[in-house]
């Protein structure tokens, strides 16, 4: 219990605080812009049918989401058989082109929900895995809400490149020695 009682003189603790408070602050400061502009992704996207699940919106098997252990069963696509549907097939294909790097998060993703929220079509650009249960920006973290403003292209049109293309890390920063650290643990 002692321990605890200098926890707040450590310069290094005390830069942690900081730089915690400082992300939550900078989410909440983002997150109005963020939802606003993910509304205009989705007009531009266009709307899908509301009837077909991601599973069948995707060939299988498609890398890294089927994992075939067995000759018959993909875990991802559950038996369900691609099947072409103009609307959704429209918006995935949209969505693709607005993913900065062609590669959208589809596992994070609900298609019959494109439809009539926006938010869903927000997670294809959130990290790969983590994000399914998420179901607005405010519940989404720092890495999340910057992850979109990274991988959609239609945040190019709202923010400076000097954002998008950020400067190399500072060795320095606390965030970078976590990073780091996660790094040499793998």
């Amino acid at each position: 219990m002692a321990a605890n009682t200098n926890l707040f003189t450590d310069k290094e603790t005390t830069n942690w605080v900081k730089a915690s408070i400082a992300l939550n602050v900078a989410k909440q400061g983002l997150t109005n812009f963020l939802d606003t502009q993910l509304q205009n992704v989705h007009a531009v996207v266009g709307r899908s049918c509301r009837n077909c699940p991601i599973e069948k919106l995707i060939p299988c098997p498609t890398n890294p989401y089927c994992n075939r252990k067995k000759l018959n069963y993909c875990p991802f696509h559950k038996s369900q058989k691609p099947q072409l549907c103009p609307a959704c097939d429209h918006v995935k294909q949209n969505i693709i082109l607005q993913h900065r790097n062609n590669g959208p998060s589809w596992r994070n993703t609900r298609a019959e929900n494109w439809a009539q929220d926006y938010w869903e079509i927000g997670k294809c650009f959130l990290p790969p895995d983590g994000y399914s249960s998420v179901c607005s920006v405010q519940e989404s973290y720092f890495n999340g809400v910057i992850s979109i403003m990274l991988n959609c292209l239609h945040f190019q049109t709202c923010l400076s490149s000097s954002c998008l293309s950020p400067s190399p890390p500072d060795k320095k920063c606390p965030l970078e020695k976590i990073i780091q650290f996660k790094k040499s643990r793998v």
